[in-house]
């Protein structure tokens, strides 16, 4: 079999699981667990600080940057009012609106799609395109698009941001008695 039909493979299976992962976790109720959505938050924040680092060569692209992470900051602020708290055995537990968070899956998925076809009818996955010395800098040109940059910022920028209330939310609802919110 052919070694790049492998890793496209690999790669797709990949991407299958993740959003079955997404897509299960925006539906059903998950537990608050401070250490996990630490690392989580850390993870995105470091992703999307790389992601805007890229753009700062590219004034243009910085905009669409902008504009991502005020649009992922909206979402996110929303989407946490929607969210709901419930105590199950000691532990707090909540379940994101999967209306706010299928909004931002969709569109990073959306995007991602779109640039792995272009890259794919360029030929970069297939070592074809004309004029390149270094696929890695073709690579990271084609994805390196302001429209992409953008978009995954809308996503890095939303999960940041909830990530944050959610650890503020974990910690009025672990401390009762400094807060007259009903779960």
């Amino acid at each position: 079999m052919n070694q790049h039909l492998i890793t496209i493979i690999l790669i797709g299976a990949l991407i299958v699981f993740s959003i079955y992962r997404r897509i299960s976790r925006m539906i059903g109720w998950q537990p608050l667990k401070r250490g996990r959505i630490q690392f989580k938050l850390v993870l995105f924040f470091i992703i999307g600080l790389m992601l805007l680092t890229v753009s700062l060569s590219h004034p243009i692209s910085l905009v669409s940057d902008i504009v991502g992470i005020i649009l992922g900051s909206i979402l996110a602020y929303y989407g946490a009012g929607l969210t709901t708290f419930e105590q199950r055995n000691g532990k707090i537990h909540y379940r994101p609106n999967m209306w706010i968070g299928g909004i931002v899956t969709v569109l990073f998925l959306v995007r991602f799609t779109y640039r792995i076809y272009g890259m794919f009818t360029t030929g970069i996955f297939t070592g074809t395109q004309q004029g390149q010395a270094n696929s890695w800098q073709s690579l990271s040109t084609s994805v390196g698009s302001s429209w992409t940059a953008g978009l995954m910022l809308i996503m890095f920028a939303y999960y940041i941001c909830y990530y944050m209330i959610l650890l503020k939310k974990q910690k009025q609802l672990s401390h009762p008695e400094n807060n007259n919110t009903v779960l």
